[in-house]
């Protein structure tokens, strides 16, 4: 029985071997393996290495110099748009910031325009009868009726709104007091 073994597992060895040198001849790894002049063969792919690593040193280096180039100039063509980019966002900025400013002045001088109207509705609100400005008063909306009463004297104020109707002048006292 030991015998048996033992042959058994020799036979498995040599299978390995085989195996492993067909795998190897078939991957080319070792072609020096298979040939029948093994010396001649590792002397011949000892010099080409020798033949062949300075010429693949050189070729890296030219492809390397070239993509170093490739690459420099892919990066200025970007830094390019980059540029172009900026400038278009600062003139939009530029141009935001004057329409700003001149919004800013327009409703100034809106503002300027409003205050002036409602100054010369309180000359004639104040110029007429208290029981003729009370009944177009009593027609106005709240908040600008308020806003009109605000600003005129208490004597005028106090005259208007006991010509009006007395919800009308509650709400509108409501909204002076506030």
């Amino acid at each position: 029985m030991k015998k048996s073994t033992y042959a058994f597992f020799a036979a498995l060895l040599v299978l390995k071997i085989t195996l492993v040198s067909f795998y190897l001849f078939r991957m080319e790894l070792y072609p020096a393996f298979w040939s029948t002049n093994a010396v001649a063969a590792e002397k011949k792919t000892a010099a080409e290495a020798d033949t062949d690593r300075p010429v693949t040193i050189q070729e890296d280096k030219k492809v390397d110099v070239k993509l170093l180039l490739q690459k420099q100039a892919e990066l200025k063509a970007q830094e390019e748009d980059l540029k172009a980019i900026r400038a278009e966002i600062d003139s939009k900025i530029e141009k935001l910031t004057q329409l700003r400013a001149e919004i800013k002045n327009d409703l100034a001088r809106k503002e300027t325009i409003d205050g002036q109207k409602i100054k010369h509705l309180i000359k004639v609100y104040s110029a007429m009868k208290p029981q003729n400005a009370a009944e177009v008063i009593g027609k106005l909306d709240k908040n600008f009726a308020v806003e009109l009463l605000s600003q005129m004297k208490g004597e005028n104020v106090g005259a208007i709104l006991s010509f009006l109707d007395k919800e009308k002048a509650a709400r509108i006292v409501e909204g002076l007091a506030e």
